[in-house]
């Protein structure tokens, strides 16, 4: 696909079963009627930023496609994030069943006060970074125009985040 068609969205969870919170937003994300989940990263554990009193988060990141603009497909994973278990009157950085994240939408620029893309604090976040390494390690972010695995490589986040292995009931991937 071109670049810039790339849709990257950044999925995370910290309260209750993360995984399964994982596995129902990218549901819903791929049940919505103009949201497609083409691509997705392994699932990565890493402790909270900004916050650190919390427990750890699963992390991952999807490529999808949609017919959406980028703020219909803001307000769509926000309806998500509620439907998942998200209290929207919690404060920045609080434990959440899941927070959606747009990272990318191809070589797009918006600066807002309701949405930035890309994401501002793509470089800084290494739970970002390193899922979205697996499925994108090429992909240039429009401004900074450096790669995914050139970012990965010069983060400053030095923080622990480890890829999952996610058994399921009967003990197998």
């Amino acid at each position: 696909m071109a670049e810039e068609l790339r849709i990257f969205l950044g999925i995370g969870s910290n309260i209750s079963d993360r995984y399964q919170n994982l596995k129902k937003g990218i549901y819903l994300l791929n049940e919505h009627p103009h949201i497609w989940v083409i691509n997705q990263s392994h699932v990565y554990k890493s402790p909270a930023m900004y916050n650190i009193a919390q427990k750890d988060f699963f992390n991952m990141v999807i490529e999808i496609e949609t017919n959406l603009n980028p703020l219909q497909l803001l307000n769509e994973v926000k309806k998500i994030e509620k439907i998942s278990g998200r209290n929207s009157n919690n404060k920045k950085n609080m434990p959440r069943a899941l927070d959606v994240d747009i990272l990318a939408m191809g070589h797009l620029l918006i600066r807002s006060k309701l949405l930035e893309i890309p994401h501002t604090k793509i470089a800084e976040r290494k739970f970002v970074l390193k899922p979205w390494n697996d499925i994108a390690p090429d992909f240039l972010v429009p401004m900074i125009e450096k790669s995914i695995s050139e970012l990965l490589n010069v983060t400053p986040d030095k923080s622990s985040t480890h890829r999952m292995l996610i058994l399921n009931k009967e003990g197998t991937i």
